[in-house]
């Protein structure tokens, strides 16, 4: 907890630094500064944009799966798992948004030590939350699994699969926390750009 709100506060000081102009004057942040019409479309657009990306991905995903050799039992396999990838997804989100709240308002207050305690509970959250999938991964998928199908060679490769999803999910858990956290400061096209980025690395 320590370290990340360290972390945070670096980061934030950079920020503000960043922030100030040459006469010495502080920059207001876009979002507090636009029009409303302008804010919607140089946010609204990348941000569409970025939901587009992501959903193409698991489209993609689902065609890749289903062109394999036994593609419906592969496909049977993915559905199992969806629940708990939408789960990983709704708890990162969800606290990623209220990130996002926070973050606003105490970056237009300036702010600076409030923001950064903000910024550090998100990462540490995110850390809590990518901790409960890993242990869910290794002790409670074949509890959840055996809820869902009697099929025993369902079970297997879902299973495998299932845990890989939780033990390294920390991928979308910090992917959506730093997203919110880039919205939260206007910059909407560099979210955009780390989800072209996220698609690139993140194997099918």
């Amino acid at each position: 907890m320590v370290d990340s709100t360290e972390m945070s506060k670096d980061i934030t000081e950079t920020m503000m630094q960043e922030a100030v102009a040459s006469n010495g004057h502080v920059k207001e942040n876009k979002m507090g500064t636009n029009r409303i019409a302008t804010l919607m479309l140089s946010m609204g657009i990348p941000m569409i944009l970025s939901m587009i990306l992501q959903a193409c991905y698991n489209i993609v995903d689902s065609m890749f799966v289903g062109q394999m050799e036994d593609g419906e039992r592969a496909l049977t396999e993915l559905t199992v798992a969806f629940l708990v990838q939408m789960l990983i997804v709704v708890f990162s989100i969800g606290t990623g948004v209220g990130i996002n709240a926070l973050l606003s308002r105490s970056l237009g207050q300036h702010n600076v030590e409030k923001t950064a305690k903000v910024a550090g509970n998100g990462m540490f959250l995110g850390g809590v939350i990518y901790l409960i999938f890993v242990l869910f991964g290794i002790f409670g998928v074949d509890i959840y699994l055996k809820s869902q199908t009697g099929n025993h060679v369902v079970l297997g490769y879902a299973r495998t699969y299932l845990r890989i999803c939780c033990i390294i999910s920390f991928g979308i858990v910090w992917f959506s926390i730093f997203e919110k956290l880039l919205q939260a400061t206007g910059k909407a096209i560099s979210d955009a750009l780390s989800s072209v980025l996220q698609a690139q690395l993140m194997p099918p």
